[in-house]
């Protein structure tokens, strides 16, 4: 076979390969197309699909061949990834089918207000591969007033008591300037809430450092070191005064288990009416984040029971001594109850016992102050009678001394 008949024998075979191929897709056609309820026929629509819009395409395809596992796609140029397709059907001949999909609308377009875009439609076969697509020209335009997040990363495992750090950008996808734009961050099972301000983002990058349509931020929120371990979720939420972008993420909260230990002292006093009966309740702190404890005390309505510090703070690794003061008026046995709380979860319980006897009686110490009581006040006569004996004795006479003379 010389060259020129080889080079003929596979143009034909490359053709008849095409034209097969294009035989056993041919179960139908595409014969009408509107979007957002406007005729696209010709190629063509005068519609202009804002960003980030859902807009309805509605497309009749008139089967001319036994199908199955048929569907219909449709995109935008340029974001085929975000292509919406139907449920796969079964098609027959002679017969004529209309569904409608919503086709997103890209949210980032670039710097031009008003940008040219291409619908792409297509009806297709698992097994027949494709019966018919279209190309239709639209215009996208930005809305007037639009943000997004673009990203936000974060580590979607977190320690109780850590903070939890997100770092997010937030882009204008508007025409017009986003002013005073800010984050919001929510944790709604903890009931936690921050905020980060944004500033003021332009429709598009300007040589201005102030001026940039995109800005990125760091945003945390320290969780609560007594959470329990478990997935909640991250809600964040960018807004001005004219629009709002809002996404979710998921984090696995690992718990610090047994990071805090109570210990106290003898939980049993006896003591009588009219005293008090003293114990000391000593909290630590293993963990490694500084913990702040509230004492919450259950007491008998006989029994005063007085803390030292009803709020303990206890730096990493360090311990705290609490001390606690029981009185009461009436005899009895009395139990009291100290809960030790982190924010409104209890880490511990301690009971203590108080056994108070009646009236105070006269004991060795009273007996012997009595007694010194009594020997002062002697001593005290003993020196008065002196003193008025001294003040009372007349002075004794002196003997006179003659003169001498001599000569």
């Amino acid at each position: 076979m010389t060259y020129k008949n080889l080079s003929v024998f596979l143009v034909g075979l490359f053709v008849f390969v095409l034209v097969a191929q294009n035989v056993s897709a041919a179960f139908g056609t595409i014969s009408d197309v509107r979007v957002n309820g406007i005729s696209a026929n010709s190629g063509v629509v005068n519609f202009a699909g804002f960003n980030g819009q859902k807009i309805p395409v509605t497309v009749r395809f008139d089967a001319t061949a036994h199908a199955n596992d048929v569907r219909i796609k449709a995109w935008i140029s340029g974001s085929s990834g975000n292509s919406v397709a139907l449920d796969r059907i079964e098609v027959f001949p002679n017969a004529s089918y209309i569904y409608t999909v919503y086709v997103d609308m890209p949210r980032d377009l670039g710097e031009s207000i008003n940008e040219p875009r291409k619908l792409e439609i297509s009806v297709e076969s698992k097994t027949e591969g494709t019966a018919d697509q279209k190309t239709i020209n639209l215009a996208l335009q930005r809305e007037s007033y639009s943000i997004q997040i673009l990203s936000a990363d974060m580590n979607t495992q977190v320690n109780a008591g850590d903070p939890l750090i997100v770092d997010v950008v937030i882009k204008n996808i508007g025409g017009q300037l986003a002013e005073d734009t800010f984050l919001k961050m929510k944790l709604p099972e903890l009931g936690l809430e921050t905020k980060s301000y944004f500033g003021d983002l332009s429709s598009v990058d300007q040589s201005n450092p102030d001026r940039q349509d995109a800005v990125e931020r760091r945003a945390f929120i320290r969780l609560p070191a007594e959470v329990k371990a478990g997935v909640y979720t991250v809600i964040l939420e960018a807004f001005n005064a004219d629009s709002v972008d809002r996404i979710e993420r998921k984090i696995l909260v690992v718990g610090v288990e047994g990071d805090t230990m109570v210990v106290s002292s003898t939980s049993d006093r006896t003591f009588s009416t009219g005293q008090n009966g003293e114990y000391t309740l000593t909290i630590v702190n293993k963990g490694t984040q500084v913990r702040v404890y509230g004492l919450d005390v259950v007491t008998p309505s006989d029994l005063s029971l007085d803390v030292s510090d009803p709020v303990v703070v206890v730096p990493a690794g360090s311990s705290r001594a609490v001390k606690l003061t029981a009185s009461s008026n009436a005899e009895g046995k009395y139990a009291f109850t100290v809960n030790v709380k982190s924010g409104d979860q209890i880490l511990d319980s301690k009971t203590f016992r108080a056994n108070v006897n009646g009236t105070v009686k006269a004991s060795a110490g009273a007996n012997t102050t009595v007694l010194l009581t009594v020997i002062l006040a002697i001593v005290f006569v003993v020196l008065l009678v002196v003193l008025i004996v001294l003040l009372t004795r007349k002075p004794e006479k002196q003997e006179e001394l003659g003169e001498s003379s001599y000569y």
